[in-house]
């Protein structure tokens, strides 16, 4: 049959289906590869062996349970969390020192220390070593509380129990004791180098600020300013008393010299010599000699005079020689002593002056520099008062710590739990019985997943496509064929649209055959003709049997009448393939047998590249044996008609 004749005789007014609708419709989805329910069946099956092996096992685990069963005595103390002090201060600058406040996760940590736990069972000397002794105690926190739970499991009595309980909690406050002792110290030992530094530094500080203060001449304080102003008040008030009695003294000598020169016996003679003069010009006239000689001498006096005036600030012996110049030129003497005395008075207080003035200039930087080396001793006493006080509270703590444990429940006798001598068996027992059920179950599930037979849950699962019917392997015919042909192939042959194609590679020929046979005849009793079938297979599937009446089997196709059905086992030729461009709707004929499954598996690979996707599966089922596994099959067979009915319902819309 060539594709021309197949879309001849296709119906103008069928509408196809788009592709992704269609293959949406008959895809078939199963979250597992496998039946569970098929499974589960098969190992329920075999119930004698699970419950054999889950005894078996039972009294086995009950017997190792007996067997390392060694009763204990536990008892819990509880001990409450100390809060670190807050009251030891010894200054009120900065915060006093303190342990370090740990956490409760921390605090838990310490129960459970190696220390304590080691130290408490040497002391006991029970007999539990070291070694054991960390799985024979616990340690826990009551919620929302500050109060901690100590446990401990004795192998031996209640009073081994009560005994080292108690002496496991000592230990522990010992150990927190300890611990923050040993914090103290540290704490301590970095506070005393600190110490002694500062010690250091302030005795360097102090020999600085002396060796500055004789350097510089100052005793600090505002109380040397004060002298150095008011020494340098006295000294402008001296200087200005030097002078005024130097300017007194100087106006003084002036004249003194005055009078001294008055005096003088030069003077006295020119006087006289102008006297003389006078008396001769009233006799004579100046060409007359003696007037001559006396002009001379007048001359000659005047010029003595005129250079006794020029040496007199120098000598003034020559004025002397008179009682009244001697006396002068004695008060010249005294008023010229006391004058060099006030000039050097003078020249003094202004040197004196002058060394003040800079000396109060100097002031504002000296002070600054030794109030800064002051500020800085006093910042190292501060600082070394305060690490003083931080190192006495250390010391508090280093002499005596409270620790951070107070027991808050002693070991009471009353409290000791005795461990129970049936739990462990009881469970060990339990525990084995499940174990043996598991070891049942997979030995089931192998033999199970060994099984030949499939269910049609897992027939669909391998093809993808929804379950068209499900049919039986005996050799009558069934009302299952009638039911297939009337439901699935008789309306999608009505119209020859396309032919129907079923793909039986997944049967041996033997089954095919039988399938054949009970499908024709169920088409035959309802139509009245026979099936016309073209094999499109390699294999003469008739040569050794008869072919029933019922079936009509071509090797070639007719060109008359196109046929109904194709019948294909394998991949066809590639002229055969042409004829597979034109299937719409082809069926997968299996045999619910692992082989069959396995003889699909190989070509549905060649299937997917030729056909569209696969209509529907045929299922050929052998009938369980066993309430079991018959119930097993039902409820596969539910889940495989839920998974396939919105799909049949999507291909019963398109028609």
């Amino acid at each position: 049959m060539s594709n021309n004749d197949f879309t001849a005789s296709e119906s103008t007014d069928t509408v196809e289906e788009p592709s992704a609708v269609k293959n949406d419709a008959h895809r078939f989805r199963f979250p597992l590869p496998f039946d569970p329910m098929r499974l589960l069946a098969g190992i329920l099956h075999r119930w004698p062996w699970i419950l054999v092996c889950s005894i078996i096992f039972g009294i086995l685990g009950a017997l190792a349970g007996k067997a390392i069963t060694r009763q204990t005595f536990s008892l819990s103390i509880s001990l409450i969390k100390l809060r670190v002090p807050q009251t030891v201060k010894t200054s009120e600058v900065g915060q006093a020192f303190r342990p370090a406040d740990l956490n409760d996760a921390t605090l838990l940590a310490t129960l459970l220390a190696s220390e304590p736990i080691d130290k408490a069972f040497t002391l006991a000397a029970n007999g539990v070593s070291t070694d054991q002794a960390a799985s024979r105690v616990e340690a826990s926190q009551q919620e929302n509380t500050d109060i901690f739970y100590i446990t401990y499991h004795s192998p031996i009595s209640a009073e081994d129990a009560v005994r080292v309980s108690g002496i496991w909690a000592d230990e522990i406050r010992d150990y927190t004791r300890r611990l923050q002792q040993s914090e103290a110290r540290g704490v301590l030992s970095i506070l005393n180098k600190e110490v002694a530094s500062l010690d250091q530094r302030i005795e360097e500080m102090n020999n600085e600020i002396l060796g500055f203060a004789k350097a510089r001449n100052y005793i600090g304080g505002e109380s040397q300013v004060a002298a150095v102003l008011g020494k340098l008040t006295q000294i402008e008030l001296g200087l200005e008393d030097a002078r005024s009695r130097e300017i007194s003294l100087r106006e003084e000598l002036g004249e003194l010299t005055r009078k001294i020169r008055s005096h003088s016996p030069l003077n006295l003679r020119l006087r006289e010599a102008r006297d003389a003069l006078a008396e001769l010009r009233s006799t004579y006239t100046d060409e007359n000699p003696l007037v001559q000689i006396k002009l001379e001498s007048i001359a000659y006096l005047e010029e003595q005079i005129a250079l006794l005036d020029k040496e007199a600030e120098t000598s003034l012996e020559s004025f002397t020689g008179s009682p009244l110049g001697n006396q002068l030129y004695l008060d010249m003497i005294a008023v010229r002593s006391r004058l060099s005395q006030a000039t050097t008075q003078i020249s003094r207080l202004q040197k004196q002056q002058e060394t003040e003035t800079e000396r109060l200039a100097e002031f504002p930087a000296i002070m600054t520099r030794y109030e800064a080396l002051r500020s800085k001793r006093d910042s190292f006493n501060a600082e070394l008062t305060l690490m003083s006080n931080r190192l006495k509270e250390a010391e508090i703590f280093a002499s005596g710590s409270p620790g951070y444990w107070q027991i808050f429940q002693a070991p009471d006798p009353r409290n000791v739990i005795a461990s129970s001598l049936i739990q462990k068996p009881l469970l060990l027992g339990v525990a084995g019985a499940f174990a043996g059920s598991a070891f049942a179950v997979l030995l089931c599930l192998l033999r199970t997943q060994r099984s030949v037979r499939r269910s049609a849950l897992e027939c669909c699962a391998a093809t993808g496509a929804s379950l068209s019917a499900v049919l039986p392997s005996q050799n009558q015919l069934s009302s299952e064929f009638s039911s297939l042909w009337i439901t699935q192939l008789s309306p999608q042959t009505t119209h020859r649209q396309s032919p129907v194609l079923l793909w039986t590679a997944g049967l041996d020929a033997a089954d095919e055959r039988l399938f054949w046979e009970h499908l024709s005849a169920a088409i035959m009793q309802d139509t009245g003709a026979p099936m016309d079938v073209f094999d499109l297979g390699h294999d003469d599937l008739w040569a050794s049997s008869a072919l029933p009446e019922t079936l009509r089997w071509r090797r070639s196709e007719p060109t008359d009448v196109p046929s109904l059905f194709l019948r294909c086992n394998s991949l066809p030729n590639a002229s055969g393939r042409d004829n597979l461009s034109s299937i719409h709707h082809w069926y997968a004929v299996i045999k619910g047998e692992k082989s069959s499954l396995q003889k699909f598996a190989k070509v549905h690979h060649l299937i997917r590249a030729c056909l569209e996707p696969c209509t529907g599966t045929i299922v050929i089922n052998t009938p369980a044996k066993g309430w079991l596994r018959t119930f097993a099959d039902q409820i596969s067979l539910f889940l495989t008609k839920k998974f396939s009915w919105p799909i049949l319902w999507s291909i019963a819309r398109s028609f």
